[in-house]
């Protein structure tokens, strides 16, 4: 894999199976796959930045906010499907564009 810096170009060496869904994932947004690095880097690094978040919000805001998810997960399956799409943390790209796109399995 090449990646672009400022002025600089190197390698990052990785295994067969992450070169592969790197080059699939980059076919599939039609993106480079230094783009979707950074952005993968991107949110991994506001993951690990905001980790602690969760635990700053009021046990009370918590709970309301649980209760609109609920609420509309129960009155929209269809956002409840991609909605746990999403939050699963390791979702391949065969699992994700169905639920961008609304195509059924």
């Amino acid at each position: 894999m090449l990646l672009k810096g400022a002025n600089l170009n190197t390698t990052v060496t990785v295994d067969d199976e992450t070169r592969r869904r790197l080059k699939r994932l980059a076919a599939v947004l039609d993106e480079t796959q230094g783009s979707i690095v950074r952005k993968a880097l991107a949110l991994y690094e506001s993951r690990v930045k905001g980790g602690g978040a969760e635990k700053k919000v009021p046990p009370r805001v918590a709970r309301e906010l649980k209760r609109a998810s609920d609420i509309i997960r129960r009155r929209d399956p269809k956002w409840a499907k991609i909605s746990e799409v999403l939050e699963q943390d390791t979702t391949s790209i065969e699992e994700f564009s169905p639920a961008i796109w609304g195509r059924e399995d």
